[in-house]
């Protein structure tokens, strides 16, 4: 084992959503991986002394087992609760109680919650650093850095690299985080829903604004045999297709042309992966009349199209991936289960600072990039009702991004879902409108005075008074540079 005798830039960081990962600590979890894969016994004792407390709200198998076996094979103790019906959590305990009391056992938690935003809350209050083992249907960090050293290890890179994420793309929080993840490495992303679960408008908004994706509706076309035979004359049969690199030229290929049916197709020397997930049932999908979801068998990978490919599974499956397949050699999900030991040993291995014995790591406050503008006065709820700013209000204090998206929407910090802004009022003048009319507004009304109201009972709740309906013609046009007041007002002090 090579030593690395300086403390991680990870030491002491909390990992709630891959986003708090940058690119180069992603190649260094790797790199580590690679040399525990290549001599594990190396690294055996190095976290003697220190304790991984697992905090498992919902049941578990891979995750919780192979967090517990990685800090084992680090030397590691575990302390766990993979029952909380045997925790306080039944008397009533908060969330931010329990991780302020478990951190206090433990060197590092390890959580999974329902809720949306769940391992945000607990960063914030952990005195140790929390690593998020999926909320809700949210993220699942440490699934998607299995899932792209799978994806890197058998195709070799990922730039360029053809995704199809299948099934419940809803409800799938392993499918949100990689396809963030993917259209980081520049791959091509193409979400295949099953039974209607289509893929969240807040994630393929997050995708254009801050990924700078291109997306189109394009038919199946080749994907089309992961359904049934009926589905090829199917005029429903379409997929998002989202190009990260529109001026490639096999990209270019299949830009849509106007008056024509264009069909997702794998270009001559291109790679493909499907990612097949099943129905999230647990979180309410279920299928619908007449509903068709995607599945593999063997009978509908027989095709030339499928030569290249690769099929992952986050596990467990149920119907949507036939046995047939487990011993084709373009099968990685096993080998991507397996995979999550030397990964998460080389998470555990940085975050707790283990390459240097000396030294004296301490949790790092969580910090999350805000690339908009800021909202957090009270008063304006998400209106995620499985978002733990609505479960756990005395702790959970709720945090937004001012977003755009045709009208005002703001996108919350913890869940990522977007709640309308459809009204606006003024804290000086006590009045409140159409929030477009803050477009319209010269000189523009400063962000420490707007404050955004989902509904004319919200805000006159809150103290405001209606604007004259003269308000909106008298500001019928918009200003002179044609810029959003959040464009204008971006980079003040709040």
């Amino acid at each position: 084992m090579k030593e690395n005798t300086s403390v991680s830039p990870l030491a002491g960081r909390s990992i709630v959503s891959f986003d708090d990962l940058t690119l180069d600590d992603i190649q260094t979890i790797f790199e580590t991986a690679d040399a525990i894969s290549a001599d594990r016994q190396a690294y055996f004792g190095k976290a003697s002394g220190k304790i991984v407390a697992t905090l498992f709200y919902e049941p578990s198998t891979r995750t919780r087992l192979s967090f517990e076996a990685a800090m084992q094979r680090l030397g590691g103790g575990v302390i766990s609760t993979s029952d909380v019906k045997n925790s306080s959590v039944v008397k009533g305990e908060s969330l931010a109680d329990t991780v302020r009391v478990v951190g206090a056992y433990g060197d590092v938690i390890v959580i999974r919650h329902p809720l949306d935003g769940a391992a945000k809350l607990a960063a914030e209050y952990s005195p140790v650093p929390v690593i998020n083992a999926g909320d809700g249907g949210h993220e699942h960090p440490t699934q998607t850095l299995c899932d792209l050293y799978t994806l890197r290890e058998h195709h070799g890179t990922l730039k360029g690299l053809n995704v199809a994420l299948c099934g419940d793309l809803q409800h799938g929080r392993t499918v949100h985080s990689l396809a963030f993840a993917l259209a980081r490495f520049g791959a091509n992303i193409i979400f295949v829903p099953g039974d209607g679960n289509e893929i969240p408008a807040y994630v393929l908004r997050r995708l254009e604004r801050n990924y700078h994706a291109h997306i189109r509706r394009e038919r199946l076309g080749t994907l089309s045999a992961l359904f049934d035979e009926s589905a090829s004359g199917d005029e429903s049969a379409t997929v998002n297709a989202i190009y990260i690199t529109p001026s490639e030229p096999h990209q270019l290929a299949m830009s849509s042309i106007e008056g024509t049916t264009v069909e997702f197709r794998v270009g001559y020397g291109e790679s493909l992966s499907l990612y097949v997930t099943r129905r999230q049932t647990e979180r309410g999908s279920a299928m619908p009349t007449g509903g068709r979801y995607p599945a593999l068998n063997a009978k509908s990978l027989r095709g030339s199209q499928f030569k290249n490919i690769s099929i992952l599974h986050p596990l467990p499956r149920i119907d949507e991936l036939s046995p047939d397949v487990d011993n084709d050699p373009r099968s990685l999900y096993f080998r991507q289960a397996a995979i999550g030991i030397p990964i998460r040993m080389s998470l555990l291995w940085h975050v707790l600072g283990l390459g240097d014995e000396t030294a004296v790591v301490s949790k790092q406050p969580y910090t999350q990039e805000v690339l908009g503008l800021l909202y957090s006065h009270s008063g304006f709820d998400c209106s995620n009702e499985t978002c733990v700013t609505n479960q756990e209000r005395l702790f959970a204090s709720p945090q937004f991004e001012v977003v755009m998206n045709g009208d005002y929407k703001l996108r919350c910090l913890h869940c990522d879902r977007e709640t309308d802004g459809t009204y606006a009022g003024n804290i000086e003048s006590r009045f409140y409108y159409p929030s477009e009319l803050l477009d319209r507004f010269l000189p523009p009304v400063s962000p420490e005075h707007v404050r955004f109201f989902a509904s004319p009972e919200d805000a006159e709740s809150a103290g405001f008074k209606r604007a004259s309906d003269k308000w909106d013609s008298y500001q019928s046009r918009p200003n002179d540079n044609g810029k959003h007041w959040v464009d204008m007002v971006s980079g003040r002090t709040q």
